[in-house]
């Protein structure tokens, strides 16, 4: 009964709020919002540049409020541009409420005999569909900054042979935008859009190494603002700077290289548990379904999981060596 109430609360709850985003984004609610952004925007007499171009942090308005002027708002925010992600915070944030929901009414129906302990169960399956969104938004945001980070020496290469060829700077990074492939071309390309708008040079170039969250794209940043404000060969400078990218990538490889057997032995430990609980379950079903349907049972299941998770973590983190 308890389990029955709590999906239907959480239904009611999901479908309410999809239909207030369906509505909140209507062509005339558009037009009020823009019409409202353009008179505040009058009644200021001169707006920054870098504030022109921040991105919204809300669609939803029901949300909106939840979503910006806050820590964790902007952290999201620059969490979902280095993952390359074309959502805004409020949208991020009802994919999660929507898979918490998911998983909570499943988890509701599939345990809504079990008593107290599939409630139990029920909402750990909930905070596991929140969670779930934010682990991949981790994945692609790593996986973006190490492609755009093998792409970083060979852009190096082109930005310093077109200075050298008598090129002005976005000159260059416009002939490399057009020989390089995405991910780093999308963000050189709005970083010539940014400097279309007019915004300044250096705002342009910091905005690109927040949105990326690459260390070796930052050190370029660095190297570049340095260059403008205290003089110097710019394309010296960029090769010195490939140089070093290239050297990082090499020392990295020869740690992934040490590392391996470690790495392998972490995916066998990690691995190895559930392998071996799913052969006993094959072999002896009668005496692993008292794991399953009593409530101590339940309770050293859930213990195992939450230790075995605890332990690949672990391992990740201290195989993890930064150079």
């Amino acid at each position: 009964m308890t389990l029955a109430i709590i999906a239907s609360t959480l239904a009611f709850v999901a479908v309410a709020a999809l239909i207030l985003a369906v509505t909140s984004i209507s062509p005339a609610r558009r037009a009020e919002a823009r019409l409202s952004r353009l008179d505040r925007t009058k009644e200021k007499e001169s707006t920054p540049v870098e504030n022109v171009l921040r991105t919204d942090t809300g669609t939803f308005p029901l949300l909106r409020g939840f979503t910006t002027g806050n820590a964790w708002s902007a952290r999201t925010a620059q969490d979902l541009a280095q993952a390359g992600w074309g959502l805004k915070v409020s949208e991020y944030l009802l994919i999660r409420i929507f898979a918490a929901a998911a998983a909570l009414i499943l988890g509701a129906l599939l345990l809504g005999s079990a008593g107290p302990g599939g409630v139990l169960i029920a909402i750990i399956l909930g905070a596991v569909g929140f969670m779930l969104p934010a682990v991949l938004l981790r994945y692609y945001r790593s996986r973006r900054q190490r492609a755009i980070n093998g792409q970083l020496a060979e852009m190096l290469s082109l930005l310093s042979n077109s200075l050298r060829s008598g090129f002005a700077f976005t000159q260059a990074v416009e002939l490399a935008a057009k020989q390089l492939g995405p991910p780093i071309t999308q963000e050189l390309e709005r970083f010539l859009h940014d400097i279309s708008l007019g915004a300044p040079t250096d705002v342009a170039l910091q905005q690109m190494a927040d949105r990326t969250g690459s260390y070796d794209l930052d050190m370029m940043v660095s190297s570049i603002m340095i260059q403008r404000n205290t003089g110097g060969n710019l394309s010296e400078i960029l090769d010195n700077v490939a140089d070093t990218i290239r050297e990082r990538e090499r020392l990295q490889g020869e740690i992934r290289a040490l590392t391996s057997s470690q790495r392998f032995t972490g995916l066998v430990l990690s691995v190895y548990p559930i392998f071996l609980g799913a052969l006993f379950f094959a072999l002896a079903p009668g005496t692993w379904k008292v794991l399953f349907e009593s409530e101590l049972g339940r309770i050293l299941l859930i213990s195992a999981a939450t230790l075995q998770v605890m332990g690949m973590i672990t391992i990740r983190r201290i195989l993890a060596l930064e150079v």
